[in-house]
C-alpha cells in the first residue's frame, strides 16, 4: 500500500525538474515567446544578463541555474525557488497514488459509482472493478493532468497567463488517456460524462469570461477544458465540487490579501492556481461528493 505512493512521490520529483524548465520557459509576458531551454534568466528588460546583444555568450544559466531559482551570473531570480516544482509535483502524484490504493468509505464501494471511486477507490489499486488496463489508464490520466497543471499553475502565479500549448496538452492528453481507459474497461457512458463534463465547464468559464473579461482570462477558460474532463470522468457531483472548491480558494486568498492590505479591490490575482487546486482537491475527495 506504501509503495505506489512513494514510488510516485520519486517520480513526481523526477518530473519536478524537467517542469521547472518549463515554468522557467513559459513565464514570460503576453505576447512573447517562450525563453529558450539553455536561456532561463527571468530577469526584465533591461536584462542584466544580456548586457551587450552582439555577445556570442550572453547570460545562459542552462538548467542548472534554472534548478537552482536563480541566474548564475546575474543572481537574478530564473524561476520558483529551488525545490518548490520537485516538491509539489511529488506531493501531487504521490497523493493521487494513495488514494489509489485506498478503499473507499463506508457503503461507498459498489460498483456503481464514479470509475475512480468503483475501479481504484475500490479496495486497492487493479484489486477488483474495472480491468488493470482501465485502471492504469484512468491513474495515468490524472496523473498527467496533475503533471501540466503545476506547470500552468506556477506560470500562472509568476506572469498571470496560462500558455496555449499547456492547456491544450493537459485537455488533449487527459481525453487520451480517459479513451484508452474507457476502451479497455467499456466506461463509455464515463467517457460521454466526461465530454459534456468538459464542455460544461468551458461553457461557464466563458460565460464569466464575456460578462467580466477582467476578472477572467481566455487561458482560464482553455484550462477549464481539461480539468471539467476529468471532473466529468468522475461524476456530476465531483465537477460541481471541484469548481466550487476553486472558486472558494481564490475567494479566501482574495479576501486575505485585502485584509492585509497587500491588494485593492479592483487588483487582479492569478485564478489559474486555485482551479487546479479546486480540481484535485474534489478528485482526491471523489468518494465523499
Amino acid at each position: 500500500m506504501v509503495l505506489l505512493p512513494a514510488a510516485a512521490a520519486l517520480a513526481g520529483a523526477l518530473i519536478g525538474l524537467w517542469s521547472r524548465l518549463l515554468v522557467v520557459r513559459h513565464s514570460v509576458p503576453e505576447g512573447e515567446p517562450p525563453r529558450r531551454d539553455r536561456h532561463g534568466c527571468a530577469a526584465s528588460p533591461p536584462d542584466p544578463c544580456d548586457p551587450d546583444p552582439c555577445d556570442p555568450d550572453p547570460c545562459d544559466p542552462g538548467p542548472r541555474a534554472a534548478f537552482g531559482g536563480r541566474c548564475r551570473r546575474c543572481s537574478a531570480r530564473s524561476g520558483p525557488p529551488p525545490f518548490t516544482v520537485e516538491a509539489v509535483t511529488g506531493l501531487v502524484l504521490a497523493a493521487l497514488a494513495w488514494r489509489a490504493v485506498t478503499p473507499g468509505p463506508a457503503g461507498r464501494t459498489g460498483t456503481s459509482g464514479p470509475p475512480w471511486t468503483a475501479g481504484l477507490w475500490t479496495g486497492g489499486a487493479w484489486s477488483g472493478g474495472a480491468p488493470a488496463a482501465a485502471q492504469a489508464a484512468e491513474f495515468l490520466a490524472l496523473c498527467w493532468l496533475a503533471g501540466v497543471c503545476v506547470v500552468l499553475a506556477f506560470v500562472d502565479a509568476a506572469v498571470r497567463r496560462l500558455p496555449d500549448r499547456l492547456t491544450l496538452a493537459a485537455g488533449l492528453g487527459t481525453g487520451a488517456l480517459l479513451t484508452v481507459a474507457a476502451a479497455a474497461g467499456d466506461r463509455w457512458d464515463d467517457l460521454l460524462r466526461a465530454g459534456l463534463g468538459g464542455l460544461a465547464l468551458t461553457a461557464f468559464y466563458l460565460l464569466l469570461f464575456l460578462v467580466n473579461p477582467a476578472g477572467m482570462g481566455l487561458g482560464d477558460v482553455k484550462l477549464a477544458a481539461g480539468l471539467g474532463v476529468a471532473l466529468g470522468w468522475l461524476g456530476w457531483g465531483v465537477l460541481v465540487g471541484g469548481t466550487f472548491l476553486g472558486f472558494l480558494a481564490g475567494g479566501v486568498y482574495g479576501v486575505a490579501l485585502l485584509v492585509t492590505r497587500r491588494a485593492g479591490r479592483r487588483s487582479e490575482i492569478p485564478f489559474g492556481p486555485f482551479m487546479v487546486l479546486g480540481t484535485f482537491a474534489a478528485i482526491l475527495a471523489a468518494p465523499l461528493l
